[in-house]
C-alpha cells in the first residue's frame, strides 16, 4: 500500500513537472514571436524615406499639398494634421478644398480626384466646354450641343460627393454663374441671386451685393446722406444689416479689411498740429459682423500701421507708432481689450533704413494660426504666441517663416549648401512626413 502512494506521488510530481515545462516552452516561443514582430515593425519604419520638400506650404483645414521634384519632375504629396500621407500624384494640378483636377495629357482626358487619390469626376478633352473645380467639393460645367442646324449650351453646378447636379445645367447660367469669394457663387447679373457651396441652398438679397464675401460676410460702406457712415453688412444666409460709424467726426468706414466675422478699420486723417503744419495719423475702431457691435480705438492706437486681421480664435496683431513715431506692437480681443501692455520694436523695415536699438523686429505683420506670430530677436527668428510669450527659438542657420496647423514653417540655409525647408512642432522637434 505504502508503495503505491509512493508511486502515485512520483506520478503527480512528473506531471507537474513536464506542464512547466511545457508553460515555459509556451512563453518562449512568444516572447520570440514578441521580438520578431517588434524586429518586423522596426524595420517597417526603417524602410521609410521622409521627404525633402521643396518649400513649406500653409494647410488649407486638414490637408496641405507639399512638393518634392526629383530629376526636374514634381511629385505632389497630399498630407494630413498629423503629416501622414495620404495620396500622391505628378504633374501640374488645381488644388481646391480637398479635391484636385489633375489633367491626363496621354489619355486626353482630366481627373478630378479627392485626397486619398481616389477618382470621382473624369472628363474628355471635348466633353465641356468648361469645368471649373470649385470650394466643398463643387464643379462649375459648361457644355456645348451641336446637331447639323443648332447650338444649344447649358451651365450648371454638379456636387462630387452627390454625384448629381446641384444645380440643373440651364442655358439662363451661361456666362452668369461664377464664384464670388468664400463659398458663394453669384447667379445673376443683379448679384442679387447666390448659391451658398456650403450649405447647398439658393440665397437671395433684397440689393445688389458689390463685394465678395470672405469668411462668410460681404461688407461695404454706407451713409446717410454722407454725414453719418455705416458698414453694410451682408450674411452668407441672406440677410443685411448696417452698422453705424463709432467715430465722433465724419469719418469713411470701408470695411475692405475683414476676417473671421471682424473687422479692423483704419482711416487715414489728415490734422493740422499746435504749429499749424500738417501730420497724419490713423482713425481706428472694431467691428462684431456678427453681433453689430462697434468700438473706436483712436485714442488706443495713434497710428497703425499694418492691416490687423482677427484669428479664427477673436485675436488680432496690432502694429502702431505713438507721436513722435516710435513703433509698439500687441495683442487685441474682439472687444479691443490688450492682452498685454503694448512692447516697443525695431522700426528698422525694408522701406525704412531708421533703426531705434530695439532688438525686435516683426516678422509676420498679423497671427498665423494658431493665435503665433513670428518675429526677431537680435537676428533670431522667434515664435511669440498671442501673450507675448516665446514658444520657439530657431536653431543654428534655421528661418521661420510662419506658422500653420501648430507647426513652424522652416528654411534652413546655410552658405555652400543646399537650401531646406521642413516643419517644426512647437517644441523643436522636426517633423518628417515619410513614405
Amino acid at each position: 500500500m505504502k508503495t503505491k502512494i509512493i508511486k502515485t506521488i512520483l506520478i503527480i510530481i512528473s506531471v507537474i513537472i513536464l506542464i512547466s515545462l511545457s508553460g515555459c516552452r509556451f512563453n518562449k516561443n512568444e516572447n520570440v514571436n514578441v521580438s520578431e514582430n517588434q524586429q518586423q515593425e522596426t524595420e517597417k519604419e526603417e524602410e521609410k524615406t521622409a521627404i525633402e520638400i521643396d518649400r513649406t506650404v500653409d494647410f488649407d483645414g486638414d490637408i496641405a499639398v507639399v512638393t518634392h521634384t526629383s530629376n526636374f519632375v514634381g511629385t505632389h504629396y497630399v498630407i494630413d494634421k498629423t503629416f501622414n500621407v495620404l495620396s500622391s500624384y505628378e504633374g501640374n494640378s488645381t488644388y481646391v478644398d480637398g479635391y484636385m483636377q489633375i489633367p491626363d495629357e496621354e489619355n486626353k482626358k482630366t481627373n478630378i480626384i479627392d485626397i486619398n487619390g481616389n477618382i470621382v469626376f473624369s472628363y474628355g478633352d471635348y466633353d465641356y466646354e468648361k469645368v471649373e473645380l470649385v470650394e466643398n467639393g463643387c464643379i462649375i460645367t459648361t457644355k456645348q450641343s451641336d446637331t447639323y442646324n443648332s447650338s444649344n449650351t447649358v451651365t450648371g453646378v454638379y456636387g462630387l460627393a452627390e454625384n448629381k447636379y446641384l444645380i440643373e445645367p440651364s442655358e439662363e447660367y451661361v456666362n452668369k454663374i461664377r464664384t464670388f469669394g468664400d463659398n458663394m457663387l453669384v447667379l445673376n447679373d443683379d448679384n442679387t441671386e447666390f448659391y451658398n457651396l456650403e450649405t447647398k441652398s439658393i440665397i437671395t438679397y433684397s440689393e445688389r451685393v458689390a463685394r465678395e464675401f470672405k469668411d462668410g460676410y460681404s461688407v461695404e460702406e454706407d451713409n446717410d446722406n454722407y454725414e453719418i457712415w455705416y458698414l453694410k453688412v451682408f450674411d452668407d444666409k441672406g440677410n443685411i444689416k448696417r452698422i453705424q460709424s463709432p467715430y465722433k467726426e465724419e469719418e469713411i468706414v470701408y470695411g475692405r479689411e475683414h476676417a473671421n466675422g471682424m473687422a479692423f478699420e483704419v482711416t487715414s486723417y489728415i490734422y493740422r498740429n499746435e504749429d499749424g503744419n500738417e501730420r497724419a495719423r490713423t482713425f481706428c475702431s472694431v467691428f462684431n459682423l456678427e453681433t453689430g457691435e462697434a468700438k473706436d480705438l483712436s485714442d488706443e492706437f495713434w497710428m497703425v500701421t499694418n492691416k490687423p486681421q482677427y484669428t479664427e480664435d477673436g485675436y488680432a496683431l496690432v502694429t502702431f507708432s505713438n507721436q513722435g513715431g516710435t513703433p509698439y506692437y500687441t495683442v487685441i480681443d474682439r472687444n479691443g481689450n490688450k492682452l498685454f501692455e503694448p512692447q516697443k520694436v525695431n522700426d528698422n523695415a525694408a522701406f525704412q533704413p531708421d533703426d531705434n536699438g530695439e532688438p525686435r523686429k516683426i516678422v509676420t505683420d498679423n497671427l498665423q494660426e494658431g493665435n503665433y506670430f513670428v518675429v526677431t530677436d537680435n537676428g533670431i527668428s522667434t515664435v511669440i504666441d498671442k501673450d507675448n510669450k516665446v514658444v520657439l527659438v530657431a536653431g543654428e542657420d534655421e528661418t521661420f517663416e510662419g506658422v500653420t496647423n501648430n507647426a513652424v514653417k522652416v528654411h534652413w540655409e546655410k552658405q555652400g549648401n543646399r537650401d531646406k525647408y521642413y516643419y517644426k512642432d512647437l517644441q523643436g522637434n522636426k517633423i518628417s512626413i515619410l513614405l
